[in-house]
């Protein structure tokens, strides 16, 4: 796996993840408080280092102020914060070409998802578990990672990272065995303020694939943090590969919308869907 050269930093209170690797800003984490010195910093950052594109995730109340100043609403999803505020995903194109993205392959990927939409996932299969894991279990994530992914956004092929990830507890990692062996992992990344999580960094052994481990590995993950109070799950995941929109599909999970050219994986820039699931009741 190629090594990803962004950074992640503080604004504030504000998380902001930049680099040539994707090419683009990433607002993670915004700290209404923050806005103003945020939008700054972002003007700046892109005249010194010409990144193409924004991506910002903001609440609701924070939303006109990057309209204002350029930004477009790319997917949104209700009842995201505790208030019951939606959370807004926000694109801004520097490089218009940037922004022109296979609509048609995308959509055609969602026509085929729908088609399955809450049909959920098999049972285990037997002689196959799944356990959380632990910071000892880093070095054997980042194999399965470095072995399905050519490039990715972040560095899941670096033991330290992953290590540090498990430590710090802002990251649950899960792993799929057949037998002894595992052939799966996948990992939770949780958001203690708004109390979401998104389902992220699915990898299957090429062996495994087709057996639902998958499926099996997002369901325990639902199960685990809806134990731990996070009412809302969500994803962004690549817009034109059928099998991972049919996954949350499956799952009950709703499409928010699609982020064009925003990540940088297997050497070239994916436009990606965003989806949503409502974990706990009293969230639409």
């Amino acid at each position: 796996m190629t090594k990803r050269s962004d950074t992640v930093i503080r604004v504030g209170a504000s998380i902001i993840q930049h680099g040539h690797h994707n090419n683009r800003i990433y607002l993670l984490r915004l700290d209404p408080g923050d806005c103003d010195d945020v939008l700054e910093w972002i003007e700046e950052t892109i005249e010194k280092e010409r990144y193409t594109k924004v991506f910002a995730k903001v609440s609701a109340q924070s939303a006109p102020a990057f309209l204002k100043s350029g930004y477009a609403v790319e997917a949104e999803i209700p009842g995201f914060y505790l208030d019951g505020t939606a959370c807004f995903f926000m694109g801004k194109y520097i490089d218009p070409g940037r922004q022109q993205y296979n609509r048609m392959g995308v959509s055609e990927t969602l026509e085929i998802s729908w088609q399955r939409a809450g049909t959920g996932h098999p049972s285990l299969q037997e002689g196959c578990t799944i356990r959380e894991a632990s910071e000892s279990d880093a070095q054997s994530l980042a194999e399965i990672y470095a072995s399905v992914f050519p490039t990715y956004p972040f560095p899941i092929d670096d033991p330290d990272y992953i290590s540090d990830a498990i430590v710090s507890g802002d990251v649950r990692f899960f792993l799929f065995y057949d037998g002894d062996e595992i052939v799966a992992a996948s990992s939770a990344e949780l958001d203690n303020t708004s109390k979401t999580v998104e389902m992220t960094d699915f990898a299957t052994l090429p062996s495994a694939r087709g057996a639902g481990a998958a499926g099996a590995l997002l369901a325990t993950m639902e199960e685990t943090v809806l134990k731990d109070g996070f009412h809302l799950a969500y994803t962004i995941c690549r817009g034109e590969e059928p099998a991972v929109n049919i996954l949350f599909a499956r799952g009950g999970y709703r499409y928010a919308g699609t982020l064009p050219n925003n990540t940088q994986i297997g050497g070239g820039f994916e436009s990606m869907n965003v989806w949503y699931k409502p974990l706990s009741s009293g969230f639409t």
